[in-house]
């Protein structure tokens, strides 16, 4: 089953193209890692896909229930209520992890379900608790953000994400923001959630984590996806210019 459709996604800024012509489509518990230089749209691409951002144009539909599309050459997005119920569909995890710096990590976890999803306070405490203990993370629940390593900020992130229990989750370099010892703690985590068979899509620079936990990898530069296809197959790619990126990763 397609979980994600995106079909000819394209994105501007100040008359600048970021993102020319991108489709691409996910399936229920499928892993893509999206790889490519600084720049190439990578970022942009899931701004788009979770809505953070609006397209220019192009088709983005999830479950096959369509939250945008075009008309008459203009992207025109569903209404407001039919918008929030497909954004339960998705979670996304940010490089900067995005905390609330005056909630407890518990309150962090909890407060959207309570709030967004109605919840019962009870039972969203207990789900974040469950969560909490998967991540080794159970002693911190009264702490705040600042009290936590960059690797502890980035699994109570992931915690908070899954709380929603979407259907996919994305991930913005969650790498990036921390050092290589915290690096493998939260890449542990990711690890998992593969195990566990949830969709997921990485923008990552990581390519050995990428080559051995993606079920597909898509190689962007220049606001276009240049190659995709197994990790084998990238890693092996005729095209130069892949394996030159690759290349000064893997060493």
């Amino acid at each position: 089953m397609e979980l994600l459709e995106i079909k000819h996604m394209k994105k501007g800024f100040d008359g600048l193209s970021v993102l020319e012509d991108i489709s691409l489509s996910v399936k229920e518990g499928e892993v893509t890692s999206i790889i490519g230089p600084s720049g190439s749209g990578k970022s942009t691409l899931l701004r788009c896909a979770t809505m953070l951002e609006r397209m220019d144009g192009g088709e983005l539909k999830y479950l096959g229930e369509a939250a945008a599309w075009e008309e008459n050459g203009r992207c025109v997005y569903a209404e407001k209520q039919k918008l929030r119920r497909i954004r339960k569909h998705f979670g996304l995890v940010f490089q900067n992890f995005n905390l609330f710096p005056h909630y407890t990590v518990l309150k962090n976890i909890t407060d959207a379900p309570v709030s967004v999803d109605k919840t019962p306070k009870k039972e969203a405490e207990e789900r974040a608790m469950k969560l909490l203990r998967q991540l080794g993370l159970e002693d911190k629940k009264d702490a705040y953000p600042y009290q936590l390593s960059g690797g502890q900020q980035q699994r109570a992130s992931i915690a908070r994400a899954l709380a929603l229990q979407p259907k996919i989750l994305f991930f913005d370099e969650p790498t990036s923001a921390l050092d290589p010892e915290l690096t493998g703690d939260v890449l542990k985590v990711i690890r998992e959630l593969a195990k566990e068979h949830m969709t997921m899509i990485i923008v990552t620079h990581e390519m050995q984590f990428a080559k051995e936990l993606s079920d597909r990898i898509i190689f962007m530069e220049r606001g276009v996806i240049r190659s995709q296809g197994k990790p084998e197959e990238i890693f092996s790619s005729p095209d130069e210019r892949v394996r030159e990126f690759i290349g000064k990763f893997t060493g």
